[in-house]
C-alpha cells in the first residue's frame, strides 16, 4: 500500500510536467502565429505602397525605363548617395524582363516588385560581413585607447648663430604666419645677450619696438620690414666712431660681400646647370637654391648704395633715368615659371634643342627707345646653334605698385615682331613673352640690374652688363 502511495506522487508530479511542457509549445506557437500575422501586415502594407508608386511613375498597368530612372529611392541612390549605378540599374531591368542589352519595353506591376526585392537584397548583409564590419570598429577603437598620447609641441629653438642678415634672421624667428612677435625676440640669442648684459635695456627695447611698423592687420606683429627696421634700429646704437677711411672701407665691405655671393651663388648655380643638363639661368634650379637668391637679392636691395631709390609721389624725385638703363645686358638668372615651361623667352626652344641664354639691348634716343632681345638656342647632342631675336619699344616709367602702394620704377615693353629661322611674325599675340612685357626695377648699379614681377615680386630677373 505504501508503495503505490508513493508511485502516485510521481505520476501526479509526471502529469504537471507535461502540461507544463504543452503550455510552453502553445505560447511558441501563438508567438509564431503572431510574428506570421505582423509580416503579412508588413508586407501587405509594403505591397499598397508600391502598388502605389507603380500607379504614380507609369501609365495605368506599366512602366517604362525612363519612368523607372525617375523614381524618387532610385534618383537618391545613383545622384546623391553614389550607392547605385547605372549599369547596375540596366541589369535589374533586364533581369525583371527577361531581355539583354536593352532598355526599351514596359515592365508590369511584378517585375516592378521585383526590381524593389532586387535593390532590398543589394543592401542586405550577411552574418559574415556584419561581423567583418563589427571587428574592423572595434580593432580601430582598440588602436586608438593603445595609441600612446601624441607628444607635446617641443619649445622652438634660440637661434645661435652671429651675425645673420635681418632677412635670414626673420624667416628663423617668423611664426606661421610668417610675422614677427615680441616674444619671439626671446629666441634672438644675440639680442638676448645684450640685454643680460646690460648693453640694452628692456625698456630701450620696448621703445624700439612699438616705433617699428608694424604688420598691416595686426598691433604688436611686425613683418619682414617692420623686422628688419627694428634690427637696424638696434644695429645703430652700437656703431663705432672710426675715421673716414675706415667709414669707406665699412661701406664698400658689405656691399662687395652681398653682391659677390649672390653672383658667386649664380655661377654655381649655372654650373651644376650645365654638369647635370639643366636650363641655364637658373630655370632648373631647386626650391632651396631659389629661396636663397631671393634673400640675398632683397638684402642688396636694402643697401644704400642701390642706385633705386624712393620715389617721390608729389615731385617723382628719385625715379632712374631711361639713360642709365642703355646698354646689353645678360639674363643670368630667372626664377619665372613661365620661362621655365617654355623652355626660354619665345617657347621655340624643345625637342632637340634646348635654351642656351636670353641678351637683352637697350637703345634710346631723344624719339625712340628701342629693345632687341637675342635667345640662342643649342642642339641637346652639340650641333649649329640657332637664334631667336624679338624685337620692340621699351619705356621707363613711374608706377605705384599693386603691392606697396608706393611709386615704383616700371620697365615696360611692347614687343613688336619675332624673327626666327627665315620667318617673322607679329609678336602681340606671342604669349610667352608676357612675364618681360613688364617688370619692376628693384636694384641697380653699374654692371647688375634686378627686375621683380609686376604682380608676383618674388619672381626674379637678375640682368648684368655684357663686358
Amino acid at each position: 500500500q505504501v508503495y503505490r502511495d508513493i508511485d502516485d506522487l510521481f505520476e501526479e508530479n509526471d502529469g504537471d510536467d507535461d502540461a507544463a511542457e504543452s503550455k510552453e509549445e502553445e505560447a511558441v506557437v501563438a508567438t509564431a502565429d503572431a510574428v506570421d500575422d505582423t509580416v503579412a501586415d508588413v508586407e501587405e502594407e509594403d505591397g499598397d505602397e508600391l502598388k502605389e508608386i507603380f500607379a504614380t511613375l507609369g501609365n495605368g498597368d506599366k512602366v517604362s525605363f525612363s519612368q523607372l530612372r525617375q523614381w524618387e529611392e532610385i534618383t537618391v541612390m545613383i545622384e546623391e548617395e553614389k550607392t547605385l549605378g547605372e549599369d547596375e540599374l540596366i541589369t535589374l531591368w533586364e533581369g525583371a524582363l527577361g531581355v539583354k542589352g536593352t532598355t526599351e519595353g514596359e515592365m508590369d506591376l511584378k517585375g516592378f516588385v521585383d526590381i524593389n526585392d532586387a535593390l532590398d537584397d543589394l543592401f542586405e548583409l550577411d552574418d559574415d560581413e556584419i561581423e567583418e564590419i563589427e571587428n574592423a570598429v572595434m580593432s580601430e577603437a582598440e588602436e586608438e585607447e593603445a595609441a600612446p598620447p601624441a607628444p607635446p609641441t617641443p619649445p622652438r629653438p634660440i637661434i645661435t648663430e652671429e651675425d645673420l642678415p635681418p632677412g635670414v634672421l626673420f624667416s628663423q624667428l617668423a611664426n606661421e604666419n610668417y610675422l614677427v612677435s615680441k616674444e619671439d625676440l626671446s629666441r634672438w640669442g644675440e639680442l638676448t645677450d645684450m640685454l643680460k648684459e646690460g648693453e640694452l635695456t628692456t625698456d630701450e627695447l620696448n621703445a624700439l619696438f612699438d616705433n617699428a611698423a608694424k604688420a598691416p592687420g595686426t598691433k604688436d606683429m611686425l613683418d619682414e620690414d617692420g623686422f628688419c627696421s627694428l634690427y637696424d634700429a638696434i644695429d645703430a646704437l652700437f656703431e663705432d666712431i672710426e675715421d673716414d677711411d675706415d667709414d669707406e672701407k665699412e661701406e664698400d665691405t658689405p656691399q662687395q660681400d652681398l653682391k659677390e655671393e649672390l653672383l658667386e651663388f649664380i655661377e654655381d648655380i649655372a654650373q651644376l646647370s650645365s654638369e647635370e643638363g639643366l636650363q641655364l639661368c637658373g630655370l632648373d634650379c631647386s626650391e632651396l637654391e631659389r629661396e636663397r637668391v631671393l634673400e640675398v637679392a632683397s638684402e642688396l636691395e636694402r643697401e644704400p648704395y642701390n642706385q633705386v631709390v624712393a620715389v617721390s609721389a608729389s615731385t617723382g624725385d628719385g625715379a632712374v633715368k631711361k639713360e642709365e638703363l642703355v646698354g646689353t645686358w645678360d639674363l643670368i638668372y630667372s626664377s619665372s615659371s613661365t620661362m621655365k615651361y617654355n623652355e626660354g623667352l619665345s617657347g621655340l626652344a624643345g625637342g632637340l634643342t634646348r635654351f642656351g641664354g636670353l641678351q637683352q639691348k637697350l637703345t634710346a634716343t631723344k624719339y625712340l627707345s628701342d629693345v632687341e632681345y637675342t635667345e640662342k638656342m643649342v642642339g641637346k647632342f652639340g650641333g649649329q646653334e640657332a637664334e631667336v631675336r624679338v624685337t620692340g619699344d621699351w619705356d621707363l616709367r613711374t608706377e605705384v605698385s599693386l603691392f606697396t602702394g608706393k611709386p615704383s620704377n616700371v620697365l615696360s615693353v611692347v614687343p613688336d615682331k619675332v624673327f626666327y629661322a627665315s620667318r617673322s611674325d607679329k609678336a602681340d599675340h606671342w604669349k610667352s613673352l608676357g612675364p618681360m612685357n613688364l617688370l619692376v626695377l628693384s636694384y641697380l648699379d653699374g654692371d647688375l640690374r634686378i627686375m621683380r614681377g609686376n604682380t608676383s615680386t618674388d619672381t626674379l630677373f637678375i640682368w648684368r652688363r655684357s663686358k
